[in-house]
């Protein structure tokens, strides 16, 4: 899966990161924190990309808590679907059966559950449409469908 980060077939990852860090300056000097979230997801998505597991999860539960303090459900909701993301793939980069991996598939499997509540709670709410609903829920099933292939079928 493509993180949706500032990279073009040009570009890279690394490139992308110091971008967003610029737009994570930018949003810190405005004090828009919302920005700031959305900012550390899009530097984290870059680090999962790169297999950089732990600076992925940094930024990406700086998202999670930025999203949580500015109280934006769908950015929570954006958040632990991500974080499972970053899970599922460190999973995948374990060797299997080891400790590691069986915390990081049982990690993302509670963030992708996480991830699934709060999409039913702004879908519950009317905060979101019923394109957008429908949108957030398929790229969730699809994340859900990919860790249950892998690991229980």
């Amino acid at each position: 899966m493509l993180a949706v980060c500032a990279v073009n077939y040009l570009g890279s990852f690394e490139d992308a990161i110091v971008e967003h860090e610029q737009e994570l300056a930018l949003c810190e000097a405005l004090d828009d924190q919302l920005g700031m979230a959305v900012a550390h997801r899009r530097v984290g998505e870059c680090y999962g990309e790169l297999g950089s597991f732990d600076d992925a999860l940094r930024h990406q539960r700086l998202h999670l808590d930025l999203a949580q303090c500015c109280r934006s459900v769908v950015e929570q909701q954006r958040a632990h679907a991500t974080i499972g993301l970053t899970h599922f793939r460190r999973a995948e980069a374990c060797a299997t059966g080891t400790p590691e991996e069986l915390q990081a598939l049982s990690d993302a499997e509670e963030s992708f559950r996480q991830s699934l509540q709060m999409c039913e709670m702004l879908r519950a709410s009317d905060t979101i449409n019923d394109v957008e609903y429908s949108e957030m829920k398929t790229r969730l099933l699809l994340n859900f469908g990919l860790f249950y292939t892998a690991y229980y079928l």
